[in-house]
């Protein structure tokens, strides 16, 4: 039996044509590199709901029904007045909701939220809770599920 070599010539088949190849292989290439370029340019730019707040707890009252957080960073020009909590497992009436002293009463937090500022979530009841803060119709802060 003889040696069949690699380089032979197919007799009777045809293929496409080296100019048609290249367009092919060119195109291919430009679609798998727009691929990658969207991809990575998706991963690194941050996707956000608009400005952001973190906060860390720091105490509980349970006397007034109510658990203090301590801004750990803002986005500049977020304003507490434009602050509204949204309570994720809570229909009842709520109280002063973000205030600057445990019991209520006329602390509304003012002014901009800044770094190190101390706010106290209140809710009428004993139970688990967490509430989202909404500011400009986006969440910009979720507390962590908390106990009264």
């Amino acid at each position: 039996m003889g040696k069949m070599k690699a380089n032979r010539k197919f007799k009777g088949e045809e293929a496409v044509s080296a100019v048609i190849g290249v367009i092919l292989m060119v195109a291919i290439t430009v679609a798998i590199a727009a691929t990658v370029y969207v991809y990575v340019s998706g991963m690194l730019t941050p996707v956000t709901a608009g400005k952001i707040m973190v906060a860390s707890p720091v105490a509980t009252n349970t006397t007034a029904k109510a658990v203090q957080y301590k801004v750990v960073s803002a986005d500049a020009g977020i304003v507490w007045a434009d602050c509204k909590p949204v309570w994720a497992n809570y229909s009842g009436a709520t109280k002063d909701n973000l205030t600057s002293a445990a019991t209520g009463a006329g602390t509304t937090m003012t002014g901009n939220v800044a770094v190190g500022q101390y706010f106290w979530i209140r809710i009428g009841d004993i139970g688990t809770y967490q509430c989202d803060i909404i500011y400009n119709s986006k969440i910009i802060w979720t507390s962590p599920t908390f106990v009264i």
